[in-house]
């Protein structure tokens, strides 16, 4: 059966048309509020707000954001946003939109992935200047039966029930458990970023209207300053026309990905079979590939190997 839960062109032109604010939870939008030079602020707000170090973290630099694979036989990694600090910790960000396979396994091969990044040739180097590495995951769904908001994972040791090492640092954010109806619900300083990212994200607000709640908030002065920068970046009228053409060819991805996506969950709980969920992915990975979406992105998604896609 032919898969055509892909968005028309004119559906698309209405949604464009009523959008108010730039979503950030989209990859080409977080990295321009983000990962730029001139976003550099945005950054280190969001880092400080999220860690919330003994010491604030007062400047970073940007990374390689691709880590090649050890021989042409394994997998490389191309890193959402990378940066490290003065002190050289480092500090990788991730943005998950749609449902991705394994993202526990993989925020983990990531971040180890980082920590051997610091490895240095030669016999004499002994392991001295590893740094401490922190991965923060932004997903916009759930992965697990029980979530929760926030997980902040380390290596621990079990029988002294006491952190083992502060090297590596995971922080899961699963963005549907912010139950928070209003920003005067948040509590915690990073539920107040989370919110506004997912007010941003449904889209069902103005920049003006978003300023109005933050100002309404007893949240520090600087914090606030730090979110009326995010909303001025993420206001739509200030793209350039370039700007704009690629932030809504990235929005057109992710609605597409997202209507494949309901289709083969609707298909699958109605035929209830595990070979309709294994034909509802290859509906998906074919509609995706035929409208150009991100090969990674799809096998994602799907779960399927790149070449499993490349042979529909």
């Amino acid at each position: 059966m032919k898969l055509d839960n892909v968005m028309k062109g004119s559906d698309f032109d209405a949604v464009v048309s009523t959008e108010k604010v730039m979503r950030p939870l989209l990859d080409w939008s977080f990295k321009y509020l983000f990962g730029t030079e001139e976003s550099k602020p945005n950054l280190i707000g969001f880092l400080n707000l999220m860690l919330n170090p003994k010491a604030l973290i007062i400047d970073v630099q940007f990374m390689n954001n691709e880590s090649l694979p050890v021989s042409a036989e394994h997998k490389g990694c191309v890193f959402d946003i990378l940066c490290k600090d003065t002190n050289e910790d480092r500090f990788l960000i991730e943005i998950q939109t749609a449902q991705a396979v394994n993202i526990v396994d993989r925020i983990i091969y990531y971040t180890c992935r980082l920590i051997d990044r610091m490895g240095k040739k030669g016999s004499e180097w002994d392991y001295k200047d590893i740094k401490k590495v922190y991965s923060i995951c932004l997903m916009n769904f759930t992965f697990e039966q029980n979530p929760k908001l926030r997980r902040d994972i380390q290596l621990y040791d079990i029988e002294e029930l006491s952190v083992f090492s502060d090297k590596l640092n995971i922080i899961l954010l699963q963005l549907p458990c912010l139950k928070a109806e209003s920003i005067l619900e948040c509590n915690a300083n990073y539920e107040f970023l989370l919110y506004l990212l997912k007010q941003m994200q449904s889209n069902m607000k103005t920049v003006e209207q978003l300023k109005k709640e933050v100002a309404d908030t007893r949240l520090p002065q600087g914090t606030k300053d730090l979110f009326y920068k995010v909303l001025d970046t993420a206001d739509l009228a200030s793209l350039t026309d370039k700007e704009r053409m690629r932030y809504e060819s990235d929005l057109k991805n992710y609605m597409d990905t997202m209507s494949c996506i309901e289709f083969a969950e609707n298909r699958g709980r109605t035929e209830g079979r595990e070979e309709g969920r294994i034909e509802g992915k290859t509906e998906v990975a074919k509609a995706l590939k035929n409208k150009g979406v991100d090969m990674e992105l799809i096998c994602q998604t799907t779960g399927l190997s790149i070449e499993q896609i490349e042979k529909l």
